[in-house]
């Protein structure tokens, strides 16, 4: 029989935070093929893996991820979808259910970025 193991990373690192105004956000988002941004504890966000290499996959292989970026905007309250003043509409999935995504938002939370 297949042992199924659930192994979480031990590190991931962040190259860039970019802290965005709700309308920026949603453009941005709108603009990619995947128009679906993730919401977690007043955060509304992305974040992008870099360019695979063999590098990264043994890195990955270690339980270590490298993101490229993370944007997010303050958005205090879940919703299926959210709208910029321009009517751009994009989808919005809530992901308060993952462990690892409320970590990330506790630790973004905390980084300087976070209050300026």
């Amino acid at each position: 029989m297949t042992e199924f193991v659930h192994k979480t990373y031990d590190k991931i690192y962040v190259r860039d935070m970019i802290k965005l105004d709700l309308d920026d956000l949603i453009s941005m988002m709108s603009s990619l093929e995947s128009a679906n941004a993730y919401w977690v504890d007043g955060v509304l966000f992305a974040s992008f893996a870099m360019t695979e290499s063999e590098e990264l996959a043994k890195k990955e292989m270690q339980n270590e991820m490298y993101l490229d970026k993370i944007i997010f905007a303050i958005y205090d309250n879940y919703s299926i979808t959210v709208k910029s003043s321009t009517n751009l509409e994009i989808g919005v999935l809530n992901m308060s259910k993952s462990k690892l995504y409320r970590e990330l938002i506790s630790w973004l939370k905390k980084q300087e970025i976070w209050s300026e």
